[in-house]
Protein backbone atom coordinates (compact mmCIF):
# COMPACT_ATOMS: atom_id res chain seq x y z
CA UNK A 1 0.00 0.00 0.00
CA UNK A 2 1.20 3.59 -0.76
CA UNK A 3 2.00 5.85 1.90
CA UNK A 4 -0.69 8.08 0.70
CA UNK A 5 -3.40 5.10 0.83
CA UNK A 6 -1.98 3.96 4.39
CA UNK A 7 -1.96 7.80 5.76
CA UNK A 8 -5.75 8.27 4.26
CA UNK A 9 -6.65 4.62 5.93
CA UNK A 10 -5.20 5.44 8.95
CA UNK A 11 -7.28 8.69 9.12
CA UNK A 12 -10.67 7.22 8.01
CA UNK A 13 -10.06 4.12 10.71
CA UNK A 14 -8.52 6.04 14.12
CA UNK A 15 -11.79 7.88 14.81
CA UNK A 16 -10.18 11.13 13.72
CA UNK A 17 -13.06 13.17 12.75
CA UNK A 18 -12.32 14.06 9.48
CA UNK A 19 -15.18 14.76 6.37
CA UNK A 20 -15.06 13.33 3.39
CA UNK A 21 -13.25 16.97 2.09
CA UNK A 22 -10.56 16.24 4.21
CA UNK A 23 -9.89 12.63 3.43
CA UNK A 24 -9.76 14.01 -0.70
CA UNK A 25 -7.88 16.42 0.18
CA UNK A 26 -5.21 14.42 2.11
CA UNK A 27 -5.41 11.61 -0.98
CA UNK A 28 -4.47 14.79 -2.97
CA UNK A 29 -5.81 15.30 -6.82
CA UNK A 30 -7.01 12.73 -8.71
CA UNK A 31 -6.18 11.89 -12.40
CA UNK A 32 -8.65 13.63 -14.52
CA UNK A 33 -10.57 11.65 -17.33
CA UNK A 34 -9.96 14.26 -20.03
CA UNK A 35 -6.06 13.87 -19.70
CA UNK A 36 -6.59 10.29 -21.03
CA UNK A 37 -8.61 11.63 -23.83
CA UNK A 38 -5.88 14.12 -25.34
CA UNK A 39 -2.77 12.00 -24.62
CA UNK A 40 0.27 13.94 -25.36
CA UNK A 41 -1.79 17.19 -25.37
CA UNK A 42 0.57 19.33 -23.94
CA UNK A 43 3.83 18.98 -26.15
CA UNK A 44 1.53 19.41 -29.44
CA UNK A 45 2.01 23.21 -30.83
CA UNK A 46 -0.83 25.62 -31.24
CA UNK A 47 -2.80 24.34 -34.31
CA UNK A 48 -2.61 20.56 -33.74
CA UNK A 49 -3.57 21.38 -30.27
CA UNK A 50 -6.66 23.60 -31.65
CA UNK A 51 -7.59 20.72 -34.48
CA UNK A 52 -7.73 18.24 -31.44
CA UNK A 53 -9.63 20.19 -29.72
CA UNK A 54 -12.10 20.78 -32.85
CA UNK A 55 -12.34 16.96 -33.56
CA UNK A 56 -13.42 16.66 -29.99
CA UNK A 57 -15.54 19.13 -29.33
CA UNK A 58 -17.39 18.76 -32.98
CA UNK A 59 -18.71 15.22 -31.52
CA UNK A 60 -19.32 16.07 -28.14
CA UNK A 61 -21.67 18.60 -29.83
CA UNK A 62 -24.13 16.37 -31.84
CA UNK A 63 -27.15 15.73 -30.71
CA UNK A 64 -30.10 13.29 -31.97
CA UNK A 65 -32.34 16.73 -31.96
CA UNK A 66 -30.19 18.70 -33.74
CA UNK A 67 -29.74 20.97 -31.36
CA UNK A 68 -25.99 21.35 -29.59
CA UNK A 69 -24.78 19.54 -26.09
CA UNK A 70 -23.61 22.37 -24.53
CA UNK A 71 -22.10 20.73 -21.51
CA UNK A 72 -20.98 17.09 -22.57
CA UNK A 73 -20.08 15.03 -19.56
CA UNK A 74 -16.11 13.56 -19.75
CA UNK A 75 -15.67 10.24 -19.05
CA UNK A 76 -12.46 7.97 -19.49
CA UNK A 77 -14.62 6.75 -22.44
CA UNK A 78 -15.44 10.08 -24.33
CA UNK A 79 -18.00 12.70 -23.85
CA UNK A 80 -21.42 12.26 -24.34
CA UNK A 81 -24.70 13.77 -22.30
CA UNK A 82 -25.37 13.73 -19.03
CA UNK A 83 -27.19 10.82 -17.09
CA UNK A 84 -29.28 10.91 -14.20
CA UNK A 85 -27.09 7.83 -13.07
CA UNK A 86 -24.01 10.71 -12.96
CA UNK A 87 -25.33 12.27 -9.84
CA UNK A 88 -25.81 9.19 -7.57
CA UNK A 89 -24.27 10.34 -4.52
CA UNK A 90 -23.88 13.51 -5.19
CA UNK A 91 -25.65 17.15 -3.75
CA UNK A 92 -27.83 17.60 -6.35
CA UNK A 93 -29.87 20.68 -7.09
CA UNK A 94 -33.25 20.73 -8.81
CA UNK A 95 -34.06 24.64 -9.59
CA UNK A 96 -31.77 27.28 -11.16
CA UNK A 97 -32.56 30.80 -10.02
CA UNK A 98 -36.22 29.80 -9.12
CA UNK A 99 -36.14 28.05 -12.59
CA UNK A 100 -37.60 24.17 -11.97
CA UNK A 101 -36.65 21.55 -14.49
CA UNK A 102 -38.07 18.22 -16.47
CA UNK A 103 -34.78 16.74 -15.44
CA UNK A 104 -31.54 17.66 -13.62
CA UNK A 105 -29.51 16.22 -17.42
CA UNK A 106 -31.70 19.77 -18.81
CA UNK A 107 -29.20 22.02 -17.20
CA UNK A 108 -26.37 20.61 -18.74
CA UNK A 109 -27.64 19.60 -22.12
CA UNK A 110 -29.31 22.90 -22.66
CA UNK A 111 -28.89 26.07 -20.36
CA UNK A 112 -26.44 27.50 -22.93
CA UNK A 113 -27.46 25.51 -25.87
CA UNK A 114 -27.82 28.51 -27.69
CA UNK A 115 -24.62 30.17 -26.12
CA UNK A 116 -22.69 27.26 -27.60
CA UNK A 117 -24.35 27.19 -30.86
CA UNK A 118 -23.92 30.81 -31.62
CA UNK A 119 -20.08 30.35 -30.47
CA UNK A 120 -19.82 27.12 -32.53
CA UNK A 121 -21.14 29.27 -35.61
CA UNK A 122 -18.93 32.08 -34.99
CA UNK A 123 -15.89 29.77 -34.52
CA UNK A 124 -15.95 27.76 -37.98
CA UNK A 125 -17.28 30.82 -39.93
CA UNK A 126 -14.49 32.49 -38.72
CA UNK A 127 -11.75 29.28 -39.01
CA UNK A 128 -13.12 28.60 -42.83
CA UNK A 129 -12.34 32.35 -43.36
CA UNK A 130 -8.61 32.39 -42.13
CA UNK A 131 -8.03 28.62 -44.12
CA UNK A 132 -10.71 28.42 -46.72
CA UNK A 133 -11.57 24.62 -45.40
CA UNK A 134 -14.87 23.33 -46.45
CA UNK A 135 -14.85 21.21 -43.24
CA UNK A 136 -15.10 24.26 -41.37
CA UNK A 137 -18.47 25.76 -43.24
CA UNK A 138 -19.55 21.87 -43.22
CA UNK A 139 -18.87 22.22 -39.29
CA UNK A 140 -20.81 26.38 -39.29
CA UNK A 141 -23.79 25.04 -40.55
CA UNK A 142 -24.06 22.31 -38.31
CA UNK A 143 -24.49 24.74 -35.48
CA UNK A 144 -26.57 27.16 -38.08
CA UNK A 145 -29.07 24.31 -37.81
CA UNK A 146 -28.79 24.40 -34.06
CA UNK A 147 -29.88 27.85 -34.19
CA UNK A 148 -32.84 27.55 -36.33
CA UNK A 149 -33.87 24.51 -34.40
CA UNK A 150 -34.05 26.48 -31.41
CA UNK A 151 -35.35 29.56 -33.28
CA UNK A 152 -38.03 27.53 -34.70
CA UNK A 153 -39.75 26.39 -31.29
CA UNK A 154 -40.79 30.39 -30.70
CA UNK A 155 -42.15 30.52 -34.05
CA UNK A 156 -43.84 27.60 -32.97
CA UNK A 157 -45.10 29.18 -29.68
CA UNK A 158 -46.45 32.29 -31.12
CA UNK A 159 -43.32 34.06 -30.26
CA UNK A 160 -40.95 34.74 -33.34
CA UNK A 161 -37.89 36.27 -32.02
CA UNK A 162 -38.08 34.82 -28.79
CA UNK A 163 -35.37 32.68 -28.07
CA UNK A 164 -36.20 29.97 -25.23
CA UNK A 165 -33.15 27.85 -23.48
CA UNK A 166 -34.29 24.39 -24.96
CA UNK A 167 -34.42 22.53 -21.82
CA UNK A 168 -35.08 18.91 -22.71
CA UNK A 169 -34.44 19.61 -26.46
CA UNK A 170 -37.99 21.69 -26.45
CA UNK A 171 -39.05 25.01 -26.15
CA UNK A 172 -39.00 26.84 -22.84
CA UNK A 173 -40.21 30.07 -21.91
CA UNK A 174 -36.98 31.29 -19.97
CA UNK A 175 -34.16 32.68 -21.61
CA UNK A 176 -30.98 35.80 -21.27
CA UNK A 177 -29.56 38.06 -22.83
CA UNK A 178 -26.58 36.80 -23.12
CA UNK A 179 -28.00 34.09 -25.11
CA UNK A 180 -28.49 36.84 -27.81
CA UNK A 181 -25.27 38.13 -27.78
CA UNK A 182 -23.55 34.49 -28.98
CA UNK A 183 -26.82 33.62 -31.24
CA UNK A 184 -25.98 37.54 -32.94
CA UNK A 185 -21.95 36.59 -32.72
CA UNK A 186 -22.56 33.88 -35.12
CA UNK A 187 -25.09 35.20 -37.14
CA UNK A 188 -23.27 38.10 -38.44
CA UNK A 189 -19.75 36.16 -38.17
CA UNK A 190 -21.91 33.44 -40.77
CA UNK A 191 -23.46 35.87 -42.72
CA UNK A 192 -20.92 36.85 -45.28
CA UNK A 193 -19.89 33.03 -45.87
CA UNK A 194 -23.49 31.86 -46.07
CA UNK A 195 -25.69 30.67 -48.94
CA UNK A 196 -28.28 33.55 -50.33
CA UNK A 197 -31.41 31.38 -48.60
CA UNK A 198 -29.29 31.29 -45.51
CA UNK A 199 -28.13 34.80 -45.59
CA UNK A 200 -32.50 35.60 -46.04
CA UNK A 201 -32.74 33.71 -42.78
CA UNK A 202 -30.54 35.36 -40.55
CA UNK A 203 -31.80 38.26 -41.70
CA UNK A 204 -35.23 37.77 -40.58
CA UNK A 205 -34.44 35.72 -37.22
CA UNK A 206 -32.30 39.24 -36.58
CA UNK A 207 -35.12 41.39 -37.68
CA UNK A 208 -37.55 39.14 -35.34
CA UNK A 209 -35.57 39.30 -32.68
CA UNK A 210 -34.98 43.14 -32.66
CA UNK A 211 -39.03 43.16 -33.08
CA UNK A 212 -39.60 40.92 -29.72
CA UNK A 213 -37.37 43.23 -27.91
CA UNK A 214 -38.89 46.47 -28.92
CA UNK A 215 -42.39 44.78 -28.09
CA UNK A 216 -41.28 43.64 -25.01
CA UNK A 217 -39.43 46.81 -24.17
CA UNK A 218 -35.85 44.75 -24.07
CA UNK A 219 -37.36 43.28 -21.03
CA UNK A 220 -37.39 39.08 -20.05
CA UNK A 221 -39.87 37.73 -17.71
CA UNK A 222 -39.23 34.89 -15.49
CA UNK A 223 -41.79 31.76 -13.78
CA UNK A 224 -41.13 33.10 -10.36
CA UNK A 225 -42.68 36.72 -11.38
CA UNK A 226 -39.26 38.60 -11.78
CA UNK A 227 -38.22 40.28 -14.37
CA UNK A 228 -35.28 41.87 -16.00
CA UNK A 229 -34.84 45.22 -18.16
CA UNK A 230 -31.81 44.89 -20.05
CA UNK A 231 -32.49 48.74 -21.68
CA UNK A 232 -32.19 49.68 -18.30
CA UNK A 233 -29.12 47.41 -17.41
CA UNK A 234 -26.46 49.95 -17.83
CA UNK A 235 -23.37 47.75 -18.54
CA UNK A 236 -23.00 45.07 -21.20
CA UNK A 237 -26.79 43.58 -21.68
CA UNK A 238 -27.57 47.46 -22.57
CA UNK A 239 -24.73 47.22 -25.32
CA UNK A 240 -26.20 43.49 -26.28
CA UNK A 241 -29.72 45.27 -26.92
CA UNK A 242 -28.28 47.98 -28.75
CA UNK A 243 -26.16 45.89 -31.15
CA UNK A 244 -28.81 43.35 -31.83
CA UNK A 245 -31.03 46.92 -33.35
CA UNK A 246 -27.66 48.14 -35.58
CA UNK A 247 -28.03 44.55 -37.16
CA UNK A 248 -31.08 44.96 -37.79
CA UNK A 249 -30.69 48.77 -39.03
CA UNK A 250 -27.83 47.52 -41.20
CA UNK A 251 -28.97 44.19 -42.60
CA UNK A 252 -32.92 45.78 -43.23
CA UNK A 253 -31.94 49.72 -44.19
CA UNK A 254 -35.43 49.85 -41.88
CA UNK A 255 -34.60 53.25 -39.55
CA UNK A 256 -37.03 52.18 -37.32
CA UNK A 257 -34.14 49.63 -35.82
CA UNK A 258 -31.94 52.95 -36.00
CA UNK A 259 -34.03 54.51 -33.72
CA UNK A 260 -34.50 51.82 -31.52
CA UNK A 261 -30.22 51.69 -31.07
CA UNK A 262 -29.76 55.16 -30.32
CA UNK A 263 -32.85 55.14 -27.51
CA UNK A 264 -31.18 51.96 -25.76
CA UNK A 265 -27.58 53.33 -25.85
CA UNK A 266 -29.26 56.55 -24.15
CA UNK A 267 -29.48 54.43 -20.79
CA UNK A 268 -25.46 52.32 -21.17
CA UNK A 269 -22.92 53.80 -19.14
CA UNK A 270 -20.65 50.95 -20.72
CA UNK A 271 -18.51 52.98 -22.94
CA UNK A 272 -16.66 54.38 -20.26
CA UNK A 273 -18.10 52.17 -17.28
CA UNK A 274 -17.34 48.29 -16.68
CA UNK A 275 -19.23 46.21 -14.04
CA UNK A 276 -17.05 46.82 -11.09
CA UNK A 277 -16.73 50.72 -11.72
CA UNK A 278 -20.30 50.99 -10.89
CA UNK A 279 -20.18 48.62 -7.81
CA UNK A 280 -17.30 50.79 -6.84
CA UNK A 281 -19.29 53.91 -7.24
CA UNK A 282 -22.19 53.08 -5.58
CA UNK A 283 -19.94 52.28 -2.56
CA UNK A 284 -18.08 55.37 -2.15
CA UNK A 285 -21.51 57.37 -2.65
CA UNK A 286 -23.20 55.41 0.22
CA UNK A 287 -25.89 53.78 -2.04
CA UNK A 288 -24.33 49.60 -1.79
CA UNK A 289 -25.70 47.24 -0.17
CA UNK A 290 -24.20 43.51 0.05
CA UNK A 291 -25.68 40.91 -2.37
CA UNK A 292 -25.98 37.20 -1.10
CA UNK A 293 -22.46 36.77 -2.51
CA UNK A 294 -21.08 39.44 -0.46
CA UNK A 295 -22.77 37.70 3.11
CA UNK A 296 -21.77 34.31 1.14
CA UNK A 297 -17.78 35.12 2.86
CA UNK A 298 -18.92 36.39 6.05
CA UNK A 299 -15.95 37.98 7.67
CA UNK A 300 -13.58 36.82 5.29
CA UNK A 301 -14.67 40.42 3.60
CA UNK A 302 -12.84 43.92 4.80
CA UNK A 303 -14.55 46.63 4.99
CA UNK A 304 -13.33 48.32 2.13
CA UNK A 305 -14.03 45.18 0.24
CA UNK A 306 -16.83 43.51 -2.16
CA UNK A 307 -16.96 40.09 -3.31
CA UNK A 308 -16.41 39.85 -7.38
CA UNK A 309 -19.01 37.88 -9.05
CA UNK A 310 -19.27 36.68 -12.89
CA UNK A 311 -18.36 40.67 -13.56
CA UNK A 312 -15.11 40.95 -15.28
CA UNK A 313 -15.81 38.14 -17.87
CA UNK A 314 -18.66 40.18 -19.34
CA UNK A 315 -15.81 42.17 -21.83
CA UNK A 316 -16.37 39.53 -24.67
CA UNK A 317 -20.42 40.79 -24.31
CA UNK A 318 -19.10 43.96 -24.66
CA UNK A 319 -16.58 43.95 -26.62
CA UNK A 320 -18.82 41.66 -29.28
CA UNK A 321 -21.66 44.50 -29.50
CA UNK A 322 -19.47 47.34 -29.48
CA UNK A 323 -17.68 45.63 -32.61
CA UNK A 324 -21.21 45.22 -33.97
CA UNK A 325 -22.39 48.58 -33.36
CA UNK A 326 -20.02 50.21 -35.11
CA UNK A 327 -20.20 48.33 -38.28
CA UNK A 328 -23.46 48.63 -38.15
CA UNK A 329 -24.23 52.67 -37.30
CA UNK A 330 -20.46 53.97 -37.62
CA UNK A 331 -21.77 57.61 -37.58
CA UNK A 332 -23.10 56.72 -34.02
CA UNK A 333 -20.49 54.85 -32.84
CA UNK A 334 -17.03 55.53 -34.16
CA UNK A 335 -13.98 54.12 -34.83
CA UNK A 336 -12.62 55.80 -32.19
CA UNK A 337 -15.59 55.33 -29.87
CA UNK A 338 -14.77 51.16 -30.30
CA UNK A 339 -11.37 51.98 -29.65
CA UNK A 340 -12.08 53.14 -26.42
CA UNK A 341 -14.65 50.89 -25.22
CA UNK A 342 -13.25 47.99 -25.97
CA UNK A 343 -9.57 48.92 -24.35
CA UNK A 344 -11.69 50.26 -21.25
CA UNK A 345 -12.89 46.42 -20.56
CA UNK A 346 -10.18 44.64 -21.56
CA UNK A 347 -7.85 46.02 -18.90
CA UNK A 348 -9.82 44.14 -16.42
CA UNK A 349 -7.89 40.75 -18.07
CA UNK A 350 -5.70 40.84 -14.99
CA UNK A 351 -8.25 41.08 -12.88
CA UNK A 352 -8.68 37.52 -10.72
CA UNK A 353 -6.25 35.58 -12.96
CA UNK A 354 -4.15 33.30 -11.41
CA UNK A 355 -0.62 32.70 -13.35
CA UNK A 356 -0.14 30.04 -11.68
CA UNK A 357 -2.82 27.72 -13.32
CA UNK A 358 -3.13 30.10 -16.28
CA UNK A 359 -7.23 30.42 -15.20
CA UNK A 360 -9.05 32.64 -13.40
CA UNK A 361 -10.75 32.25 -9.98
CA UNK A 362 -14.56 32.36 -9.60
CA UNK A 363 -14.50 33.86 -6.55
CA UNK A 364 -11.96 36.97 -5.38
CA UNK A 365 -12.31 40.03 -3.35
CA UNK A 366 -12.18 43.68 -5.01
CA UNK A 367 -10.61 46.56 -3.11
CA UNK A 368 -13.38 49.87 -3.83
CA UNK A 369 -10.40 52.04 -2.33
CA UNK A 370 -7.91 50.87 -5.27
CA UNK A 371 -9.40 48.46 -7.24
CA UNK A 372 -7.05 45.77 -6.39
CA UNK A 373 -8.20 41.89 -5.83
CA UNK A 374 -6.81 39.52 -3.24
CA UNK A 375 -8.23 35.52 -3.07
CA UNK A 376 -11.25 34.56 -1.45
CA UNK A 377 -10.12 31.86 1.39
CA UNK A 378 -12.62 29.03 0.97
CA UNK A 379 -16.00 29.13 3.48
CA UNK A 380 -18.03 26.74 4.96
CA UNK A 381 -21.19 25.22 2.91
CA UNK A 382 -24.57 27.04 4.03
CA UNK A 383 -27.49 25.11 4.33
CA UNK A 384 -29.33 24.76 1.07
CA UNK A 385 -32.15 27.04 1.53
CA UNK A 386 -29.20 29.36 1.75
CA UNK A 387 -27.53 28.40 -1.90
CA UNK A 388 -27.51 31.66 -4.35
CA UNK A 389 -29.79 30.78 -6.33
CA UNK A 390 -30.37 27.18 -5.63
CA UNK A 391 -27.40 26.38 -7.50
CA UNK A 392 -24.88 23.68 -4.91
CA UNK A 393 -21.32 25.74 -5.98
CA UNK A 394 -22.98 28.84 -4.90
CA UNK A 395 -23.13 27.53 -1.06
CA UNK A 396 -19.70 28.87 -0.81
CA UNK A 397 -16.64 30.47 -1.86
CA UNK A 398 -13.07 28.97 -2.54
CA UNK A 399 -10.25 28.96 -5.35
CA UNK A 400 -11.77 27.00 -7.96
CA UNK A 401 -10.88 28.23 -11.85
CA UNK A 402 -13.93 29.27 -14.04
CA UNK A 403 -12.87 28.33 -17.78
CA UNK A 404 -15.89 30.37 -19.33
CA UNK A 405 -13.50 33.44 -18.19
CA UNK A 406 -10.89 32.87 -20.08
CA UNK A 407 -12.65 32.04 -22.86
CA UNK A 408 -14.13 35.21 -23.46
CA UNK A 409 -11.23 37.26 -22.27
CA UNK A 410 -9.34 35.18 -25.22
CA UNK A 411 -11.85 36.44 -28.36
CA UNK A 412 -12.06 40.24 -26.61
CA UNK A 413 -8.26 39.86 -27.15
CA UNK A 414 -8.38 39.53 -30.70
CA UNK A 415 -11.18 42.43 -30.70
CA UNK A 416 -8.82 44.82 -29.10
CA UNK A 417 -5.93 43.48 -31.62
CA UNK A 418 -7.96 44.76 -34.40
CA UNK A 419 -9.03 47.79 -33.43
CA UNK A 420 -7.41 49.27 -30.21
CA UNK A 421 -3.87 49.84 -30.98
CA UNK A 422 -3.18 51.41 -27.51
CA UNK A 423 -3.78 47.64 -25.95
CA UNK A 424 -2.66 45.17 -28.82
CA UNK A 425 0.36 44.10 -27.93
CA UNK A 426 -0.41 42.82 -24.76
CA UNK A 427 -3.60 41.40 -25.55
CA UNK A 428 -1.75 39.87 -28.29
CA UNK A 429 0.82 38.49 -25.90
CA UNK A 430 -2.03 37.11 -23.62
CA UNK A 431 -3.61 35.17 -26.49
CA UNK A 432 0.02 33.69 -27.69
CA UNK A 433 0.82 32.57 -24.34
CA UNK A 434 -2.75 31.00 -23.60
CA UNK A 435 -2.16 28.84 -26.73
CA UNK A 436 1.23 27.96 -25.85
CA UNK A 437 0.35 26.71 -22.49
CA UNK A 438 -3.00 24.98 -23.39
CA UNK A 439 -3.37 22.18 -20.85
CA UNK A 440 -6.42 19.59 -21.48
CA UNK A 441 -7.61 20.99 -17.95
CA UNK A 442 -8.48 24.40 -19.55
CA UNK A 443 -11.85 22.89 -21.38
CA UNK A 444 -13.12 22.45 -18.37
CA UNK A 445 -16.38 24.26 -17.52
CA UNK A 446 -15.10 24.53 -13.44
CA UNK A 447 -11.79 23.05 -11.89
CA UNK A 448 -10.31 22.29 -9.29
CA UNK A 449 -6.45 23.22 -9.22
CA UNK A 450 -5.12 21.40 -6.10
CA UNK A 451 -8.46 19.03 -5.10
CA UNK A 452 -8.71 21.03 -2.82
CA UNK A 453 -11.27 23.66 -4.16
CA UNK A 454 -13.96 21.22 -4.80
CA UNK A 455 -15.92 18.93 -1.94
CA UNK A 456 -16.86 15.24 -2.73
CA UNK A 457 -20.19 15.71 -3.27
CA UNK A 458 -19.92 18.15 -5.96
CA UNK A 459 -16.83 16.75 -8.34
CA UNK A 460 -19.49 15.96 -10.75
CA UNK A 461 -19.02 19.90 -11.56
CA UNK A 462 -15.71 19.30 -12.78
CA UNK A 463 -16.36 16.71 -15.11
CA UNK A 464 -18.23 18.66 -17.82
CA UNK A 465 -16.66 20.68 -20.97
CA UNK A 466 -17.26 23.92 -20.82
CA UNK A 467 -20.07 25.63 -22.75
CA UNK A 468 -17.82 28.33 -23.97
CA UNK A 469 -13.77 27.41 -24.08
CA UNK A 470 -13.16 24.90 -27.22
CA UNK A 471 -15.46 27.43 -28.90
CA UNK A 472 -13.77 30.80 -28.08
CA UNK A 473 -9.81 28.95 -28.50
CA UNK A 474 -10.79 27.55 -32.16
CA UNK A 475 -12.30 31.95 -32.83
CA UNK A 476 -9.32 33.01 -31.33
CA UNK A 477 -6.91 30.79 -32.86
CA UNK A 478 -7.61 31.54 -36.32
CA UNK A 479 -8.32 34.81 -35.69
CA UNK A 480 -4.89 35.55 -35.00
CA UNK A 481 -3.56 33.27 -38.11
CA UNK A 482 -6.22 35.57 -40.34
CA UNK A 483 -4.06 38.85 -38.67
CA UNK A 484 -0.76 37.28 -38.82
CA UNK A 485 -0.57 37.55 -35.32
CA UNK A 486 1.30 33.77 -35.17
CA UNK A 487 2.13 31.62 -37.83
Amino acid sequence: MSTRRQFVRHLAVGGAALSLWDLARAAGPRPHPIDALLPGFEGLAPEAKIRRITQLTEAARAHPSGIFVCMPKITAGGLRPVELADFEGMDRFSENFGLRFKSLTDFFDNENSITTSGSHLAAQAVRFQASGDPAALAAARRAYASLRRIYAFGVAAGRPGFMGKPYHFEYSSHTTGDQYLHMLWGLWTFHPFASPPEQAEIREMIRACADHFIAADYSVHFKDGGSWNMRLDPTDYNAIMAALQAAAFRFTGDRRYRTACEFVMQTGKWRTRRRLDLTIERIRAGKWQPAAWDRLVGETRRPDEFVHWEDIQHCQFTAISAEILHESVPDLFTAEDLSQTVGLWWQDYTVGFDRAVWGYLYWFLVSARDRSWRRCPRTPRVPREQWIGGHPMLSYASEWIYGDCLARFLWTAMIVARRCPAHRDEAVTFAAETLRRLEPRHLLWIADPDGHQVPPELRYFTEFLSSEVPENLIATYWEGRRQRLWS
